[in-house]
């Protein structure tokens, strides 16, 4: 749970609301999100697309991308301003950003 906390609040900027060794509550300013520990990761496949329900919008996806790496965190770049990082347990979060390329 200590990793799932390190970067969802230390890297990706969300706030920790609620923490113990089987789950933790973070939150941002629209919402919260709860994460839970279990004994066996499922991965989870929308109809076969390399797709996620969550998505964050950043800045700039390349400095974001590139900073997420550096930290050792996979990102699945599908070019100049969109991509998918998963987290070490198989989630999938769309990071983009709106600007024109």
């Amino acid at each position: 749970m200590d990793k799932a906390v390190n970067l969802y609040c230390e890297t990706l900027g969300f706030e920790l609301k609620e923490h113990s060794p089987e789950w933790s509550v973070i939150s941002t300013k629209l919402g919260e999100l709860t994460l839970y520990k279990t004994p066996k990761i499922t991965p989870l496949v929308l109809r076969g697309a390399d797709v996620t329900p969550i998505s964050l919008h950043v800045t700039s996806f390349e400095e974001a991308a590139d900073q997420l790496e550096k930290k050792g965190y996979s990102v699945k770049r599908k070019g100049r301003n969109l991509g998918t990082l998963t987290d070490p347990w198989g989630n999938m979060i769309e990071l983009h950003d709106h600007r024109k390329v």
